[in-house]
């Protein structure tokens, strides 16, 4: 930002600058590899070019810094790369994270959820106070709690049980939203283009930049017991403002609608905001996180959990922690020690621990589509499909993990099934295996609306030279992963066994 800003006009059209471009992949309805994104002057570039680019700048520099540091030299192959993203992130925003990694080089990498990695950080620093001994002590085994992890783009919750083994037992799937401190920034800045116009990237953009490091300083700073917040305008930015308006500042801002709560000094250049306006900037976002750890608790309401963990950058905001403490001051409300640097931390601390740390709840139901015999009266008629002569109900979905079912690393899921191939004509055909997921519990056929699925994957099993028997019998897995899942297909008659990743792109 800083190279970027000092740079005049003419000069920053030379060059794609991209900014807060990681919650992109977020904001994006149907995110792919040809997904594309616009930059500060509105020209365009693939985001998979985005990401690989930074990846692969980063992985050279903290390579550099790691053989700086160490006698020998460190290669790729020797680094183990924790690739840290918001839990609430779709399957198609994890899979272009990973895929953006290998593309630059990443050997050996494991995606890790970040709320997940800060409270494994924060539950081993943490000490909760025993009222009735006076003493204090670690989270111990049975400990229920929400860890709320605010960033700057996404705030993410997720609700733990503490297990033996320092093992987490997710007891409700990952909730959140795009709510952290960068929507908050950007309601000042919308404020501002009402009251002083758009002067500030165009016209002046170092002007801009200097006035929006302002706007964070006085943003990280406000707290419940702050009256109004000043923000300092320089020269340029008041002169630009008063040709926009026709009129002095001061005056413009008087006749404005926020007459009664925006003041201008014009000797220090000083906007004087009262609390009451700011508090506004906040409310969406304070709102959504509430509501958010609400929703936990509502669905948790059986589970006894009394501990809130805050971490993350935002979760420094003293107003935003006074909001959280306001809202459920029946429970104990705890601030991680280095709360912003709680995921990276954390991530190198998963590093070194098991993929099994974690029992994670399915976000979706997953099955097989197959086609089994159809069968009058139970099965719809505009299902019934034919194949060699046979009526068969095509894409029933035979469950295998329903949403919010408790997952562990390396869990397996199997249904057998089979396929008629006697005619010669469908002898050297693929078979093809299928995987559907559904948001709901129980979906009954892939191809009904009402039931919600979608194809996530599809394994193609070649012939054999010498084609298929007349009946071909295979075992379809299904496996879990650390935040991803594998599907695997093993025909009995040829002993082929098959694998896909899901591809959700």
């Amino acid at each position: 930002m800083d190279t970027f800003y000092k740079l005049n006009a003419t000069d920053q059209e030379k060059y794609t600058f991209f900014s807060q471009f990681k919650m992109r992949l977020y904001d994006t309805k149907k995110l792919s590899r040809d997904t594309e994104l616009k930059d500060e002057n509105g020209k365009t570039l693939k985001a998979l070019e985005i990401f690989i680019t930074t990846f692969a700048q980063m992985k050279d520099q903290i390579l550099q810094k790691l053989n700086q540091a160490k006698a020998g030299e460190i290669t790729i192959n020797d680094v183990l790369w924790m690739i840290t993203i918001p839990a609430i992130w779709t399957d198609e925003a994890r899979q272009f994270m990973r895929e953006a990694a290998r593309e630059a080089g990443f050997t050996r990498t494991r995606l890790v959820l970040e709320p997940e990695a800060a409270a494994l950080y924060v539950i081993g620093k943490t000490l909760e106070f025993d009222s009735k001994s006076g003493t204090t002590a670690r989270f111990q085994v049975g400990k229920k709690y929400i860890v709320a992890d605010l960033g700057g783009g996404t705030v993410d919750m997720c609700a733990h049980e503490i297990l033996e083994g320092d093992h987490l037992r997710e007891l409700y799937r990952a909730t959140g939203d795009y709510a952290g401190g960068t929507t908050v920034t950007n309601k000042f800045l919308d404020f501002f283009k009402k009251i002083l116009g758009t002067f500030v990237k165009k016209l002046n953009p170092f002007s801009y930049f200097t006035f929006f490091k302002s706007v964070e300083k006085n943003k990280c700073s406000f707290t419940s017991s702050t009256q109004d917040l000043q923000i300092h305008l320089d020269h340029d930015q008041v002169s630009i403002a008063e040709q926009n308006a026709e009129k002095p500042l001061e005056k413009a801002i008087a006749e404005s609608e926020f007459a009664e709560t925006v003041s201008y000094t014009k000797e220090q250049r000083f906007v004087k905001i009262d609390k009451s306006e700011v508090h506004k900037f906040f409310d969406k976002s304070v709102n959504t996180i509430i509501n958010s750890l609400n929703e936990i608790l509502e669905k948790c309401h059986t589970d006894n959990i009394t501990t809130i963990l805050l971490v993350g950058g935002y979760s420094e905001s003293e107003y935003v922690r006074n909001k959280i403490e306001e809202e459920f001051s029946s429970m104990e409300i705890l601030s991680g020690e280095d709360g912003r640097y709680a995921v990276v931390k954390g991530a190198v601390l998963m590093g070194e621990k098991p993929r099994d740390i974690i029992e994670r709840r399915a976000r979706f139901t997953y099955g097989f589509g197959l086609n089994p015999d159809f069968i009058e009266g139970q099965h719809p008629e505009k299902f019934k499909i034919y194949w060699e002569g046979k009526a068969y109900c095509r894409g029933v979905f035979y469950k295998q993990i329903e949403a919010g079912q408790i997952l562990h690393y390396n869990q397996q899921f199997s249904r057998d099934g089979y396929q008629e191939q006697r005619l010669q004509e469908h002898k050297h055909e693929a078979l093809l295996t299928r995987l559907w997921r559904s948001p709901l519990p129980d979906p009954t056929y892939c191809h009904d609306e009402a039931d919600q699925c979608e194809q996530v994957a599809t394994i193609r099993a070649q012939a054999p030279p010498e084609g298929w028997p007349d009946v071909v019998n295979s075992v379809n897995t299904l496996i879990v992963g650390e935040t991803e899942l594998t599907v695997k297909t093993f025909i009995k008659e040829t002993g082929q066994e098959l694998e896909t990743t899901i591809d959700f792109l």
